[in-house]
């Protein structure tokens, strides 16, 4: 039998498999510390600027509303992550927690809170902040009519706006006035926006609007409805009395009666002379929007 004699300076099979096994160990340490660098990097960048305080950002919270969802960040920077949070002095306003970084709730009990909060890094610093939580009932909407302040000798356009909307469903007014001094233009009583569905019904000095949005709710202040009046005989002063009902998701309905803010206020057919702020009754169930 015919042996070949090996190549001179040939690496054995055993050694070459060594040699492989060294390079592939070395390429994966390679990775991982590539890796591993790059994930410091990144960890780095996340945390505040080593020798950063630390502290709380604010010292005033924004008030919050009797049967009102509330929920509003402590911020804390500085320090090293993670932060813990606790309530180191004082009482929450009841229904209200402290949840993390966080004041959430729905406060049952108006009044004013004074606590403090007290916050602490990984490095076991810690820092405190006071604050005090107004806690008050939902202000009731209200409807503005715009009336002149001064004498009106041709027709002029009330544009009506509701403040301190909150979930309406709907809302009817009426709207009274001199019958002596001023009449209603025909066809004059618009929607001031789209997405709401109007009824009226007019009569010798007075005015009654129904207004329900159509698949939404209505929110904060917005322009309603418009409508004209036209003096009958001459300059007059325009005065208006209105007596509302506003209907709340839920069915809950507030009254108001009254003129606007320094307006006088007529009984129907005359023309008053003095002053009445508006008045709200306390929120009763309504079987549904007007």
């Amino acid at each position: 039998m015919l042996v070949r004699p090996k190549p001179q300076g040939s690496t054995p099979p055993a050694a070459q498999r060594t040699r492989r096994l060294r390079l592939t160990a070395c390429l994966r340490l390679t990775v991982l510390a590539a890796a591993a660098a790059g994930l410091l990097s990144g960890c780095t960048s996340s945390l505040t600027t080593p020798g950063e305080v630390l502290r709380i950002l604010g010292t005033s919270l924004p008030d919050a509303y009797v049967g009102e969802a509330y929920d509003q960040a402590v911020q804390a920077v500085g320090g090293l992550r993670p932060y813990t949070f606790k309530l180191a002095e004082g009482q929450l306003p009841a229904g209200i927690e402290l949840q993390g970084g966080a004041l959430r709730g729905m406060p049952s009990q108006t009044g004013q809170y004074t606590f403090t909060i007290q916050v602490s890094d990984a490095n076991l610093s810690t820092t405190v902040q006071q604050y005090t939580l107004a806690v008050t009932t939902v202000p009731p909407p209200t409807l503005d009519f715009n009336p002149p302040p001064t004498q009106v000798d041709r027709p002029v356009t009330l544009h009506v706006q509701l403040v301190n909307a909150r979930k309406l469903e709907g809302l009817r007014t009426q709207v009274r006035w001199d019958p002596n001094a001023f009449k209603l233009v025909s066809n004059s009583v618009q929607p001031s926006r789209p997405g709401l569905a109007l009824l009226q019904q007019a009569s010798q000095g007075q005015l009654q609007v129904a207004i329900v949005p159509l698949g939404t709710q209505i929110d904060g202040g917005v322009d309603l409805f418009q409508f004209r009046l036209e003096p009958v005989a001459g300059p007059a002063t325009l005065t208006l009395a209105a007596q509302t009902e506003y209907v709340e998701v839920g069915g809950h309905a507030y009254n108001t009666t009254g003129a606007q803010p320094g307006k006088t206020v007529p009984k129907a057919g005359t023309t008053g002379t003095g002053t009445a702020p508006d008045t709200t009754t306390a929120p009763s169930k309504s079987g549904g929007t007007p």
